[in-house]
């Protein structure tokens, strides 16, 4: 979708249009600027097909309407333009000449959870353990790693532009400085970047000013002793709500049509923030749920209504806000927030996603089993690289070190659909006798 724009738009300055490598001049009919041009590139890109099989929090075989990976991230991209266009007319940061780019919100939506690999976040955890002697493992970096390295071709990534990549850095530190304090080893600290595409963080960072990227990268601890980034960038920081709002809705409507949750704790959740009832779109978040438990049965579209309006109550509520003066990048000196008390109701939301869908037996027998399938395939190609397809075998080949083999093999595995790594599994050590059925 072509968005009309006012030339020119000084939210964003130059380099944010920038790539790090040049190319052929677009030709004079293509209308599309450089933010519409990554949003075509991550579209049309195999990893972005891929997530149409990779879980998101139920796996597919536990039914077939919730979500997966690829529809949370068309969703992200969609609530992220609907917190855009509200910014862009009532905030008063904002103006017609200072406005945020509803492409570059969508694009970096679509983007965000590329790197995550099959079976959710258990399998983030087993391909983290297999990597633990060579770098290590995490969504987030690897997400930055195929859109600067393994997409595209000569290893140049999707050649995206330097405010699209921002967008996407939710953790602005390397993994090894991510790891190096981390308690506990089974879990793979938050970082979006490996050692090998230091690199390009260093281009992607180039334009700050030292006292901006000090900003940018600064950590904390948090109690679990991890050490954790303390900022992001203001598009990032509106996909990262956008993130939270779809899983704390979206994720929330799945449970209850799948029967992980009952409309009556939604019910006891929402009588702790009564005091909120004269938001208009909260209010009416209640309105639907009291007509849905009045109902005595399952009704999948007042369901549906319920989490839009919830949605609706969290876009309303977020604004700009102004995080250092003299900094004079817009991307370090605004950052979009939650009202605090709905930031609390969005936390707990997620929080009753974890404790009854995601730590549920059902779940966890499944991902557990997804986590024991990565661990044993990895096992299996560190020590025999011909199960590689072509292209990988190559890539070995020329690999200088065990850290580089390792990481040619976990792109392959992380790189999977949850179905190609179990059918991949049956050949090797099941009963399967389709060999050549992929």
């Amino acid at each position: 979708m072509i968005i009309q724009r006012l030339d020119p738009n000084h939210l964003y300055q130059a380099s944010d249009l920038e790539r790090r490598f040049s190319q052929k001049p677009s030709p004079s009919c293509d209308a599309r600027d450089a933010f519409e041009r990554d949003y075509g590139r991550i579209v049309h890109s195999a990893a972005f097909r891929r997530l149409q099989a990779k879980t998101q929090v139920l796996g597919q075989n536990v039914g077939d309407i919730h979500r997966t990976r690829l529809t949370h991230s068309l969703e992200v991209a969609q609530i992220a333009r609907g917190i855009g266009i509200f910014l862009n007319q009532h905030d008063p940061v904002l103006s017609p000449d200072f406005a945020l780019d509803i492409s570059l919100l969508e694009a970096a939506g679509l983007a965000h959870d590329l790197g995550h690999p099959p079976f959710g976040h258990r399998g983030e955890q087993a391909l983290h353990e297999c990597m633990q002697s060579y770098g290590g493992f995490e969504a987030n970096a690897q997400t930055f790693r195929i859109l600067t390295a393994l997409e595209g071709k000569n290893q140049k990534g999707m050649n995206l532009t330097r405010g699209l990549l921002l967008s996407i850095m939710k953790y602005p530190i390397m993994l090894d400085q991510a790891a190096s304090s981390s308690q506990n080893k089974k879990i793979p600290p938050k970082a979006s970047i490996y050692s090998s595409e230091e690199e390009m963080f260093q281009w992607v960072l180039a334009p700050f000013s030292a006292e901006e990227r000090n900003y940018l990268t600064a950590v904390k601890a948090d109690p679990q002793g991890q050490i954790k980034t303390k900022h992001k960038t203001l598009e990032c920081s509106i996909i990262e709500l956008a993130d939270d709002i779809a899983y704390g809705t979206h994720d929330i409507e799945d449970a209850i049509n799948l029967g992980f949750i009952g409309l009556q704790q939604l019910n006891e959740l929402f009588a702790q923030f009564s005091h909120l009832s004269d938001h208009p779109h909260f209010h009416n978040t209640i309105k639907i749920l009291n007509q849905l438990l009045k109902q005595g049965h399952h009704d999948k579209y007042l369901v549906k209504r319920v989490s839009s309006s919830l949605i609706s109550t969290f876009v309303y509520s977020i604004s700009i806000q102004k995080q250092e003066e003299h900094f004079s990048s817009p991307r370090c000196r605004y950052r979009a927030v939650l009202e605090p008390e709905l930031r609390r109701l969005l936390d707990q939301l997620r929080e009753i996603v974890f404790e009854y869908v995601i730590y549920s037996q059902k779940v966890q027998t499944v991902n557990w089993r997804g986590s024991y399938i990565l661990k044993r395939l990895f096992s299996a190609i560190m020590e025999e690289t011909m199960l590689l397809p072509e292209n990988d075998r190559k890539k070995i080949t020329a690999a200088t070190s065990e850290e580089k083999r390792a990481r040619i093999i976990c792109d392959y595995l992380a790189g999977m659909t949850d179905s190609f790594a179990l059918r991949m599994y049956e050949r090797l050590y099941g009963h399967s006798r389709n060999f050549f059925d992929y």
